[in-house]
């Protein structure tokens, strides 16, 4: 499964004496300020329930099975950004622990249902809560129906201390963020401002979030990681939006939940060629077993932010995976 954000490894750290390199949607619009088509869910909440509970099911079985079976099994369970995601965890799971595999496990019981769309909006959705089986920690779940089926569009582990608003009940359903307005900040221009606060080596600072642990986390990461090359390579990271994969409004329209996907490129380019031993996870991807110049890692990460109709948007669930990568 895609890793709580706040427990990812540096991605690079190249040790003085020994050089290594290592892992330490679109809503429909009604015209209102997204007070929804109609007060009444998409999906009636004793068959949102079942649902849910089905999908998390599903997707927490097929994140886990590496065999062949597993693919098709999460392409029925999974959806754009966390299909790749869970593909690509997957690929690596002959590579992980038994306690690994068990950090990054879904419960599969006691799933809540906090949101459902409502009738008129397209795509239907649901916000869906579950838990890390190890630890209890929460999980939230986007549901977003394609092709007739409930699919996990968005799978984040809550950050520290973070707590989600009051949502509408849902038997009236939440409505659309349709045009977003009524909020603060557009989600687009959340997104783009988070991304340019955690750029290395120079991030913009922004008054739009207010603080948070995956950011801080960020940006700590990536100094600790440029300096570790001890001036033998540089170090960068970029973040690159990729659009809002869904979300609704908070009770009363007052606010959103907004999930959003960025793609994350890391790349360290050495001076002078090195042999660098890649990270368990870039080898088990990619088959790269030795750097020696530069290498370059992508990564998926997706966030939920809470965007309220005043004050600061605030990121309360992210999680992050790595998709591909090169070197050489």
């Amino acid at each position: 499964m895609p890793r709580p954000a706040t427990r990812r490894r540096a991605l690079a750290a190249a040790l003085a004496c020994a050089a290594m390199l290592s892992a330490c949607t679109g809503n429909s619009d009604d015209g209102t300020d997204g007070t929804g088509v109609s007060a009444t869910p998409a999906v009636a909440p004793d068959l949102a329930a079942t649902t849910a509970s089905s999908a998390v099911t599903a997707a927490a079985t097929s994140s886990l099975d590496g065999a062949a079976s597993g693919k098709a099994a999460r392409e029925k369970a999974f959806t754009g950004a966390a299909l790749e995601s869970a593909n690509a965890y997957a690929k690596t799971l002959a590579g992980r622990t038994a306690a690994e595999k068990a950090d990054a496990q879904l419960a599969t019981t006691g799933v809540k249902v906090l949101a459902i769309s409502r009738g008129g909006d397209s795509p239907q959705q649901i916000l869906a809560q579950t838990t890390l089986k190890k630890t209890g920690a929460a999980v939230l779940v986007l549901l977003v129906q394609e092709g007739g089926t409930f699919k996990a569009a968005a799978v984040t582990p809550m950050l520290p201390d973070a707590k989600l608003d009051a949502l509408d009940p849902t038997t009236d359903g939440s409505a659309a963020i349709a045009e977003a307005k009524g909020l603060v900040a557009r989600p687009d221009d959340v997104v783009a401002a988070f991304a340019a606060s955690v750029t290395y080596p120079k991030p913009t600072a922004t008054k739009v979030l207010a603080a948070d642990p995956l950011s801080e986390q960020l940006r700590q990461s990536a100094v600790a990681q440029s300096q570790a090359l001890n001036n033998q390579g540089a170090f960068t990271q970029e973040h690159e939006p990729k659009g809002v994969i869904g979300g609704l409004r908070l009770k009363d329209g007052n606010g959103a939940i907004v999930f959003a996907h960025l793609v994350r490129s890391d790349a360290i380019a050495m001076r002078t060629p090195l042999k660098l031993t890649p990270a368990k996870d870039l080898t088990l991807l990619t088959g790269i077993k030795q750097i020696t110049t530069e290498a370059n890692l992508t990564s998926n990460e997706i966030v939920a932010i809470v965007i309220p109709a005043s004050g600061q948007a605030r990121i309360v669930a992210a999680s992050d995976q790595l998709v591909a990568g090169s070197g050489r």
